[in-house]
């Protein structure tokens, strides 16, 4: 017969319980038979430290939350990376402005908002662009930073392209009808005026369809929209008006050519040329010089 080994008796109605998965209640229990469990294998232990940190983490994380003090956090973090990038030389050293011409200088980086000594990466390209661009010459603006230490902003002025009279206020506007603030009309004589309420948005493209009749259109020096409607070309120095149709505008003009061609209709004396309609022109003759 074999031996009997003498011990405690395990009592009846009880079960073995295995350390790696205890089945035992309560926290303090189940932390025990987690550090038991971590002590066979690597793994486990790896998994062990890792829900330890998160539970500790996550303490942290609501300590802050319930106290309000997450934004301190986030920006101290803030004021440690800026600090640090700029120990390394991200700081602002140049500022170089290309393509300003009517514009002053000065005036572009006191828009700009960047000086020397500013955090590279503290500057808002988007804003400072948009600053830029609300600058009365400027047409377009792209504000780009050169790392480690410039930031460069180059610049497409607008173009004068005409004179624009509403009422007794005369203005110089851009090729799409744009008013410049700064501009001043004493210096810009030499453009085609356009008299009206909405002439100078169609400014451009009414010289866009002038310049397909050389005889005519070096002559005019001024375009009048009546009524939004229709125009009048003012010749000469005012000394003669040609009356144009408010519809086929083009047919009347190249009318006028043919007949400036043939018999010099435009070196007449005459004060008024009426093309309203279509089937007919009616001539006005300049009145007397006085003795």
């Amino acid at each position: 017969m074999a031996a009997v080994r003498k011990g405690k008796s395990i009592p009846k109605g009880s079960h073995r319980v295995s350390p790696l998965k205890p089945g035992l209640r309560g926290a303090r229990n189940w932390a025990s038979a987690k550090m038991r469990a971590a002590s066979h294998t690597r793994k486990g232990f790896t998994r062990f430290a890792l829900s330890i940190l998160g539970t500790l983490l996550l303490v942290i994380f609501l300590g802050l939350w319930l106290g309000g003090f997450l934004p301190n956090v986030a920006q101290a973090g803030e004021t440690f990376k800026r600090n640090r990038l700029m120990s390394m030389g991200f700081v602002i050293e140049r500022v170089d402005v290309m393509g300003e011409g009517r514009l002053r200088e000065e005036d572009v980086r006191r828009a700009l908002g960047v000086y020397s000594g500013d955090y590279l990466f503290g500057v808002n390209i988007k804003e400072a662009q948009q600053r830029v661009e609300s600058l009365s010459w400027v047409d377009r603006a792209v504000v780009r930073r050169l790392w480690p230490d410039r930031i460069v902003v180059q610049i497409i002025e607008r173009q004068p392209y005409a004179l624009w009279q509403h009422e007794r206020d005369v203005k110089v506007v851009d090729i799409e009808g744009r008013s410049i603030i700064d501009a001043k009309v004493e210096a810009f004589t030499h453009l085609k005026l356009f008299v009206g309420e909405q002439a100078g948005e169609h400014a451009a493209s009414v010289q866009s369809m002038m310049a397909e009749f050389p005889n005519i259109a070096p002559r005019v020096e001024s375009y009048v929209n009546v009524s939004d409607r229709r125009w009048d070309l003012v010749l000469d120095e005012g000394a003669l008006r040609v009356m144009l149709p408010e519809k086929n505008m083009k047919g009347a003009l190249q009318n006028l050519q043919r007949l400036q061609v043939q018999t010099r209709i435009l070196d007449r004396t005459i004060k008024t040329i009426d093309m309203r309609l279509h089937d007919r022109l009616t001539l006005s003759p300049s009145p007397p010089e006085r003795a």
